[in-house]
């Protein structure tokens, strides 16, 4: 894997973790969490990069207020 960079998303006050090319991978609200989310990328620490099974969309809880 490339350079990852995490910097300010355009003139807000979230920040932006980008690949080497300059595509944007996430916006974090937290300084603190976009750097670890780029050093668990340039690890290759996240369970997502590992098995495509993984990934999917959890249910609402059955015993919210629209059930």
């Amino acid at each position: 894997m490339g350079e990852i960079t995490v910097s300010r998303h355009k003139r807000s006050r979230f920040w932006a973790v980008r690949s080497a090319d300059g595509s944007l991978i996430c916006v974090c609200v937290y300084k603190r969490g976009a750097l670890e989310v780029a050093r668990r990328l340039e690890v290759g620490t996240l369970p997502c990069l590992r098995d495509a099974s993984t990934l999917r969309e959890t249910p609402p809880p059955s015993d919210g207020p629209w059930s």
